[in-house]
């Protein structure tokens, strides 16, 4: 392999992935905004390994999510059990950040002070639970001390931020063409 090669190689691994991990009060890319839920996602599942005061849930909460989705997501899956609180596992569990692949599939589409997390899941008839076609998703939203998960989205994302997902998905197909192509040719 030439020269030219392993640089453009090293290129446009720099161009996919961020030379270090940012605070989660700096997500510029994919690969933070998903490695941001995947801590918030962590965080959740940790409350169901002990038992612990309102203060401690809060604590461990609180760097992910917005004071109305911990609200929410407190109704939902927290327990008292003998004067603290801890949450039961369960097949489906509300305000839990889905457990998606974060694949090509998903989509992230930046805004001003938002930053929407999507996927489209086909229709399913397979297995003891089907569903129509939709839109899952979730809102981030910016507050004064730095990103937070705000809302869970069930087919409630606004057409114009789908679009800007397919066109997103368009330019980075473009641009993984572009790369490819120099590599085969350089």
């Amino acid at each position: 392999m030439n020269l030219r090669k392993i640089i453009l190689i090293v290129f446009a691994f720099l161009l996919i992935m961020p030379l270090t991990a940012k605070a989660s009060g700096d997500l510029k890319n994919r690969v933070e905004v998903f490695s941001f839920l995947k801590r918030g996602y962590m965080a959740q599942v940790s409350l169901s390994e002990e038992l612990r005061s309102k203060e401690e849930i809060r604590k461990v909460l609180n760097p992910y999510f917005s004071e109305s989705y911990q609200k929410q997501f407190w109704s939902a899956n927290i327990v008292m059990e003998n004067g603290q609180y801890i949450t039961y596992g369960t097949d489906f569990a509300e305000y839990y950040i889905p457990y998606y692949q974060f694949s090509e599939r998903t989509k992230v589409v930046f805004m001003k002070n938002k930053i929407y997390v999507f996927e489209y899941f086909p229709q399913s008839s397979e297995g003891p639970v089907g569903y129509k076609s939709h839109y899952e998703g979730l809102l981030i939203k910016r507050e004064k001390s730095g990103w937070k998960l705000d809302q869970y989205l069930f087919d409630h994302i606004p057409k114009n931020i789908i679009q800007k997902g397919k066109e997103a998905e368009i330019q980075e197909s473009l641009v993984f063409s572009f790369l490819k192509i120099r590599l085969l040719y350089f």
